[in-house]
């Protein structure tokens, strides 16, 4: 969903550059399939698939690997768990994860981890499946035993290939534009070097022990340039440094370094990691110079956007920028950065490491691409985004706000051509009402510009949208029977425009977005309305006879039963309206219409329950007030014992020692006596109804 936040919302900006304001966009994209982390992870990946290849059986020799790595894993990230698997299964099942999480974020997978490698342990199943659940333990000890060994790049493009696929894939669900151009790392290996060694011969890097490293040094010292434009607070910052370098590369100055500052282009490969041939030795690049050498070869000495999350801005593109702009011996490489925010679930920032986050495919089994996309639109590209419950309600709202009006418009449209069609005379009016619409209209554009103006502002775009479409719907309402078709659908199709611009696709007609399933609902709607539309007069007919007091009332709950459950289940909406205007037809969403009626019945069902509990609890205390009024006044204080005397209407004169009550004794007394009496009273009376 990181992901998908950066790529959907650099698409989105994508297309209103190209085609709101009507530039022509070259859009290149670089692919990353050489890297620390990705030469790791294909390491491991293929030392496992071969070890179990080789292992067709959970042998004493297997169970042996798969306790020794769960052993080093566990000592090494956990050490507190036991090592025997009795004594962790019983130490397993009282830990709060939840609780250890707080004091280490990486406990939850660690755990996880272990319980699934002591699980494979005790296998006696499939060596195959067995040797699944241990993988993330058993590949840390294959890697260090074997992983010197495996030096092949076609070994190490496997990995990234497989994902690069999967990322396409995800691109296209979320209806994000291919590139213009893809540059791989890979492909580019020969431009990398010949791009290094310009800047050695630039004065702007240097060898050292067969890796190649930017001078920032030099790079500053006659003033032409300077390090660190994007975030010059950040440049002296050797955790984000170090964390830009690789977790493969080395942290000190022993590597020949210069400076902890300057960073690696070129880099010696070590045992198990993929090599290419230079004028150093064999190596490989390093990772901030692959895109640096990619554009260039692709775009040339400068362009004007450079897109990418605000993680990356240092020290990833702030190196960028200075390799390029040594490279090219040009001030400035790279007009605008848009770097978009990062993402929050729930306020939680996401994690591959702790495994704290959701995939793209995950996302869209619970959400529409098109709600994905809305909710990325809904805030400020290069703002924080937090996916959370508030977010989805909003972009539901806005969906549902948007697919109602268009399917109104559509209904009165295909109402007025139905007419048309039977030799009717459609009103063209233009009243006040219109008037007061089209401006409306006309300022709803001159906001949604000036946002788009003010560094692309699609939240504020939409807004202003939604405002438009609750206006034109107060227009419906205000019009009635003389409502403009023609004015309506001049709103709909500009509305249209705009999404369709920010990557909404938009139907044939120009009236609404469409969704996955329009060309089957197209087709239903053109086939199925003429009939639809004698079955709504029908219902019509029997609806005014049914009011008249005729004598056909169960046709009017037919006619409810064809409105509310019938046509529902059909995606077919019935809309009453004044008069004698018949019902407006609309085809809708399904899942929308059941949505909607399960949360109206949830809502009748809920309101029920409150009535129920209330004349339930209003009867609880009739009950009591009956059972409390059985007890005659005057002997309610007879059975005390701190009194002695009462008079003759039963209220107490006198306390247990003989003495006599105090005046505000005795008005309290005579207050409870009334109460009383009126409870007494209405007991008798209930006994009287009840005989």
């Amino acid at each position: 969903m990181g992901h998908a936040r950066n790529y959907v919302s650099t698409d989105i900006s994508r297309r209103i550059l190209r085609d709101y304001f009507g530039y022509d966009v070259f859009f290149v994209q670089n692919v990353t399939d050489i890297d620390d982390k990705i030469i790791v992870r294909a390491r491991q990946n293929y030392l496992f698939d071969k070890y179990v290849s080789e292992h067709s059986y959970l042998t004493p020799e297997v169970r042996d690997k798969i306790t020794k790595a769960t052993t080093a894993y566990s000592q090494k990230n956990l050490p507190k768990a036991p090592l025997s698997s009795t004594d962790f299964a019983t130490w397993a099942a009282t830990v709060d994860v939840a609780d250890e999480s707080k004091e280490n974020p990486k406990f939850s997978m660690h755990f996880s981890a272990l319980k699934n490698a002591y699980a494979a342990s005790a296998s006696t199943g499939d060596a195959v499946d067995a040797l699944e659940l241990a993988k993330d333990v058993l590949i840390l000890v294959l890697d260090e035993e074997e992983g010197s060994a495996v030096r092949d790049p076609e070994l190490f493009r496997k990995l990234p290939a497989f994902w690069e696929n999967h990322f396409n894939e995800d691109m296209q669900a979320l209806n994000v534009l291919p590139p213009t151009v893809v540059t791989r790392v890979s492909e580019y290996v020969p431009e990398i070097v010949s791009f290094v060694e310009q800047m050695v011969k630039n004065g702007y890097a240097y060898e050292a022990q067969g890796s190649v490293y930017f001078d920032t040094a030099s790079f500053e010292r006659e003033g032409k340039h300077v390090y660190a434009k994007l975030q010059p607070w950040s440049r002296g910052k050797t955790d984000l440094i170090d964390e830009g370098e690789g977790s493969l590369s080395v942290k000190t100055t022993a590597d020949g370094k210069k400076s902890p500052f300057d960073f690696a282009l070129w880099k010696a490969s070590k045992p198990g990691e993929p090599e290419w041939a230079s004028p150093w030795g064999q190596g490989r690049p390093g990772w901030h110079i692959e895109c640096s050498v990619m554009a260039s070869e692709v775009i040339g000495s400068q362009m004007d956007i450079h897109s990418g999350g605000i993680d990356l801005a240092f020290p990833h593109h702030d190196n960028e920028l200075a390799q390029s702009e040594a490279y090219h011996e040009c001030p400035q490489w790279v007009n605008y950065f848009l770097h978009t925010g990062h993402l929050h679930i729930e306020g939680l920032k996401m994690s591959k490491s702790l495994k704290n986050f959701i995939t793209i495919r995950e996302a869209l089994e619970k959400y529409s691409s098109r709600q994905l996309r809305l909710a990325f639109a809904l805030t400020q590209w290069n703002s924080a985004l937090d996916f959370k419950e508030g977010l989805i309600s909003e972009v539901k709202t806005v969906e549902t706000t948007f697919t109602n009006f268009f399917a109104v418009v559509r209904a009165l449209v295909a109402e007025d051509s139905a007419s048309i069609a039977a030799g009717a005379h459609i009103p063209q009016r233009f009243g006040t009402l219109e008037k007061t619409l089209f401006k409306e209209l006309a300022t709803a554009q001159e906001e949604v510009h000036a946002a788009l103006c003010d560094n692309l502002a699609t939240p504020a775009a939409i807004q202003n949208m939604v405002n438009l479409v609750a206006r034109a719907n107060i227009y419906v309402s205000a019009a009635k029977a003389e409502v403009s078709t023609s004015t309506l659908a001049e709103v709909a199709r500009w509305c249209t425009r705009v999404l369709s611009v920010f990557g909404f696709d938009a139907r044939p007609d120009g009236l609404g977005w469409s969704d996955p399933t329009d060309s089957e609902s197209s087709s239903a709607e053109e086939i199925a309305m003429p009939f639809v539309r004698v079955l709504s007069r029908y219902r019509d007919q029997v609806r005014k006879s049914a009011i008249a007091k005729d004598p056909y009332s169960e046709f009017l709950k037919a006619s409810d039963r064809v409105r509310n459950e019938d046509l529902l289940e059909l995606g077919v909406a019935l809309d009453d309206r004044d008069g004698d205007l018949p019902a407006l037809v609309k085809f809708v969403d399904k899942e929308e219409l059941a949505r909607q009626r399960a949360e109206k019945l949830a809502k009748e069902n809920a309101k029920l329950d409150r009535k129920k509990k209330a004349k339930e609890e209003e009867e609880k205390k009739a009950r009591e007030r009956i059972e409390k009024g059985k007890t005659d006044p005057k002997e309610m204080f007879k059975a005390m014992e701190e009194f002695s005397l009462f008079d003759e209407t039963g209220l107490p004169t006198h306390d247990k020692e003989g003495v006599e009550l105090a005046k505000s004794r005795k008005k309290k007394l005579a207050k409870e006596y009334e109460t009383q009496k009126k409870l007494h009273a209405e007991y008798l009376k209930w006994l009287e109804q009840s005989k």
